[in-house]
């Protein structure tokens, strides 16, 4: 353990360090020093587990540094040093949180070991019961996400056997993804208006976070959900908010309606749209089925089966966290396999906030498919595409492509929806997109000039349609690369 021992008296500071020294064990003393003002100093830089304290010193006395220690460093143990053998002094440190108390003319090295080895004894025994808490509220916390129909009314019996300090008082429930600075940018946002919160790792997908409203923290408390839906804008994915609940009982149905919210705004669908079934087999189905075919070399195949995935996804609106880690993991064994370039698209699928985001990514792995392993789009296609990315800002229409392919526009219309699975507008509106996300990441150019940079000249339909793919406005993407 690492052990800082203050005193204002040198030789008695020494002689308590000789003591520490003598005591054995592994112990490690960081600092010794003479007065409170530099232990505190000295547990910024490195802090220690146990503070041993005289408890009479100038300027700062050994209570008034234990009271400190107490609120900045909860975790580390004081023991309180005195020369008065007085039940008053030890009754104070203990009320202050104190973990022992010795007359410095019983100190020794022994009395030392004793008293470290008491500590090391109930740390283990902490952190033991610690370890055992976290499993069972992991278990009930789980439970709560998956909810089996068997499931038993919540009550508040159950939340403190599972060390859940949540209050019965308005509470609710918010999913996030499970990436970068998400959940720190969560905790600094809400404690202004929330308490008790309590964040809980599902997966690598999602984080849930299960918090009361603070007492006329908002005019109305549904307001909160709109409060999160604020800090979403900074977070890496989306997030999902359940309605307020006052009653234990409706704990199951908050993290239920956060979840379905979280995949409603993954879908831009109403939540009352989804559907209750969770169709994983059909979804599972098109993944294996694309493995087996681009491991096997029938790429072709193989990326015909990912677009079925796609399709398949949609219609059945399955939970988007299994759907961002199926296609993830798929794109990453591909990487492995095939292409190591593919792992970019497992990275971008991850992060995705949005089902047109994520279709915008598997289509791209599929280019890379396609263009590095010799399966690419007829003359005609690969010159309409070349065509369309070379002079995409302009006043582009399916004729005007037609007439420098030399193709009959209907026909065009149709071999380009077969070969490269999106019609025409929809790929020349995601080049589009993808342009104007890269100007307002990397340029100063202001969101209108960007619009007409990518071709488009309305700024109600740009911005619409920039949130519709990415989940987010034109102005959050510069707000966050600023911020950044």
């Amino acid at each position: 353990m690492k052990i800082i021992v203050v005193d204002d008296e040198p030789l008695v500071k020494q002689y308590i360090v000789q003591c520490v020294r003598d005591a054995g064990g592994e112990n490690e003393i960081t600092a010794a020093v003479t007065s409170g003002a530099k232990v505190l100093q000295e547990m910024k830089a490195n802090p220690a587990d146990v503070v041993f304290a005289d408890i009479t010193m100038p300027k700062m006395d050994g209570i008034e540094l234990l009271q400190e220690l107490r609120r900045q460093y909860p975790s580390t143990a004081v023991i309180m040093l005195t020369c008065h053998d007085n039940f008053e002094y030890a009754r104070a440190a203990m009320q202050n949180g104190a973990k022992d108390y010795i007359l410095k003319t019983e100190v020794s090295a022994d009395k030392i070991r004793a008293v470290l080895d008491k500590l090391q004894s109930s740390r283990q025994q902490r952190i033991s019961e610690s370890a055992v808490q976290q499993i069972g509220r992991s278990r009930f916390l789980r439970s709560m996400v998956e909810q089996s129909e068997d499931m038993t009314p919540v009550s508040a019996v159950d939340l403190q056997e599972n060390s859940i300090y949540l209050n019965e008082r308005a509470f609710l429930t918010v999913v996030f993804l499970n990436q970068g600075q998400n959940a720190e940018i969560m905790q600094e946002n809400m404690r202004e208006h929330f308490e008790n919160p309590l964040f809980y790792a599902y997966s690598e997908q999602e984080v849930y976070l299960l918090v009361n409203i603070r007492r006329n923290a908002f005019a109305e408390e549904q307001d909160a959900a709109a409060y999160f839906y604020q800090c979403a804008e900074r977070l890496n994915g989306g997030i999902g908010c359940s309605g307020v609940h006052h009653h234990f009982t409706n704990l199951p149905k908050s993290f239920a309606e956060a979840v379905r919210d979280f995949d409603a705004r993954f879908y831009q669908a109403s939540a009352q749209k989804l559907p209750h079934e969770i169709h994983v087999s059909e979804v599972e189905t098109c993944i294996m089925r694309a493995t087996i075919k681009l491991t096997d070399g029938d790429i072709q195949g193989g990326c015909a089966d990912l677009e079925r995935l796609l399709q398949c996804a949609e219609k059945y609106k399955v939970r988007s966290s299994f759907l961002r880690e199926t296609v993830q993991q798929l794109f990453s064994g591909l990487a492995v396999k095939l292409e190591p370039e593919l792992q970019h698209t497992a990275d971008a699928v991850v992060s995705c906030c949005t089902f047109a985001a994520l279709c915008e990514a598997v289509r791209e792995g599929i280019a890379v498919l396609q263009r590095k392993h010799g399966v690419g789009y007829s003359a005609a296609i690969r010159k309409a595409l070349d065509h369309i990315n070379a002079h995409y800002a302009e006043d582009l229409s399916l004729n005007t492509v037609a007439d420098v392919v030399f193709l009959n526009r209907d026909y065009l219309s149709r071999q380009f929806k077969k070969e490269v699975g999106v019609n025409f507008s929809e790929y020349l509106m995601s080049v589009r997109m993808k342009q104007a996300r890269c100007l307002l990441e990397n340029s100063s150019l202001r969101i209108s000039e960007v619009a007409l940079r990518v071709g488009i000249t309305n700024m109600s339909y740009f911005s619409t349609v920039f949130h519709k793919v990415f989940g987010c406005k034109p102005n959050d993407v510069r707000k966050n690369k600023q911020s950044g």
